[in-house]
C-alpha cells in the first residue's frame, strides 16, 4: 500500500520534470521565431524602401556573373529598358534589347577586369516604347578570396535625356560661335567684292608692321585705283559699276599669294599687303596685277577698265598711316603720269 501511494506522488513530479524542459524549449523557439519574424519584416521593409528609392531615383540594380554570363536585374531595370515588371534578363531578351550594347558592356567589363575601384559603363538598349536609349551604370567588381573576378554589380540609370541636353547645349554653343564668326566676318569683309574691308586691312597692316620690325623683315604695300570709274558709272549705270568692282576684286584676290592680303578700302580704291616681300618682288606683283586687271576686264562682258598703282616699302620711321600715305601719293603720281601704270613712292 505504501509503495502504491509513493508511486501516485512521484507521477506528477515526473510529469512536471518532463514538461518543464519542453516548455523552456518551446518558449525559446517562440522567442527565436518572433525575432526571425521581426528581422524578416525589417528586411522586407528595407527591400521595399530600396525599391521605392530606386523608383524615385530612376535607377536599378543589375549584376552579371562572369563565369556563367548570367544576368540579374531589379524591377526598376525592367522599367528602364521597357519590359514588363518581373521579366527575367534571358539571353534572347538581352540579344534583342542590347543589339550593340551587350558588346559595349562586355568590352568595358574586360577593360576594367582588374579594377578594385568602381568604374563607369555606358551602353545602348533598344527600348520597345522609347527607341534607342543610352544607359549609364556605376559598376563594381566582386572578387573571390583567391582574387578571381566573380561578378560585376551595376547601378543603372537612363542617361539619354542628359546626352540630349548636352548635345543641344553643344549645338547652341556651336551656333553661337558660328554667328559670332559670321558677324566678325561681315564686320571685316567688303560685301560687294568679298575682300577685306578698310578696317580689317588697316588692322592687318598694323600687325604686319609689328612683325616686320620684330623680325627685321621687309614689307610692301600696293594701293591701286580704277581709272575713270566715274565715267563707267555715268555711261553704264551703278549696277554695271558694281559688277566691275566685283570683277576687279576677284582678279585681285586671285593674284594675292599666301601671306598676302587684298582689300577694298573704299569706292574704287583697293590695296594689297605683301609681308616679307623685297622691293623687286613687290614691283613685279604690282605690274602683274595691273596687267591682269586690264586683260581680265577686257575678256569679261563688262566695260574694259585699267588701274593706276602706287607702291611703297616700309621705311624705318613708318607707321601704317604714313606707309599708306606714301603708297597713296605714288598712286596719284601714276595717275598724273598718264594712268594704267605703276609708280614707286619716294
Amino acid at each position: 500500500m505504501t509503495f502504491a501511494r509513493d508511486q501516485r506522488h512521484e507521477l506528477p513530479l515526473l510529469m512536471v520534470a518532463t514538461a518543464l524542459p519542453i516548455g523552456v524549449m518551446l518558449l525559446r523557439h517562440f522567442a527565436l521565431s518572433m525575432r526571425l519574424y521581426r528581422r524578416n519584416r525589417e528586411l522586407q521593409e528595407k527591400v521595399t524602401q530600396l525599391q521605392l528609392a530606386e523608383q524615385l531615383a530612376g535607377v536599378g540594380r543589375w549584376s552579371v556573373d562572369i563565369a556563367t554570363r548570367r544576368h540579374r536585374w531589379s524591377e526598376e531595370v525592367c522599367t528602364i529598358v521597357g519590359v514588363p515588371p518581373g521579366t527575367p534578363p534571358t539571353d534572347d531578351l538581352l540579344a534583342g534589347l542590347l543589339v550593340d550594347g551587350l558588346k559595349q558592356m562586355e568590352t568595358t567589363f574586360y577593360s576594367h577586369r582588374t579594377d578594385r575601384e568602381p568604374f563607369i559603363v555606358e551602353f545602348e538598349v533598344e527600348n520597345p516604347r522609347r527607341g534607342t536609349r543610352i544607359l549609364r551604370a556605376r559598376a563594381s567588381n566582386s572578387f573571390s578570396a583567391e582574387g578571381a573576378r566573380e561578378q560585376v554589380f551595376m547601378v543603372v540609370q537612363d542617361a539619354t535625356d542628359e546626352y540630349l541636353r548636352v548635345a543641344a547645349a553643344e549645338r547652341e554653343r556651336a551656333e553661337a560661335v558660328a554667328r559670332e564668326e559670321e558677324a566678325q566676318l561681315l564686320a571685316n569683309t567688303d560685301v560687294l567684292t568679298g575682300l577685306a574691308n578698310r578696317r580689317a586691312a588697316m588692322a592687318t597692316l598694323d600687325r604686319a608692321i609689328m612683325t616686320a620690325r620684330r623680325c627685321r623683315g621687309e614689307l610692301g604695300l600696293i594701293v591701286f585705283d580704277i581709272d575713270h570709274f566715274k565715267q563707267v558709272n555715268d555711261e553704264h549705270g551703278h549696277a554695271i559699276g558694281d559688277r566691275v568692282l566685283a570683277e576687279v576684286g576677284r582678279i585681285a584676290a586671285r593674284n594675292a599669294r599666301d601671306g598676302q592680303l587684298a582689300a577694298r578700302i573704299g569706292g574704287e580704291e583697293f590695296l594689297m599687303i605683301l609681308a616679307g616681300a623685297p622691293e623687286l618682288a613687290v614691283t613685279g606683283a604690282a605690274e602683274r596685277l595691273r596687267l591682269a586687271i586690264e586683260a581680265g576686264t577686257s575678256m569679261a562682258p563688262l566695260p574694259n577698265v585699267t588701274v593706276s598703282v602706287g607702291q611703297a616699302m616700309l621705311g624705318p620711321g613708318d607707321t601704317s598711316l604714313s606707309l599708306f600715305a606714301r603708297a597713296d601719293e605714288a598712286l596719284y603720281a601714276a595717275k598724273r603720269g598718264g594712268r594704267n601704270r605703276v609708280a614707286l613712292a619716294a
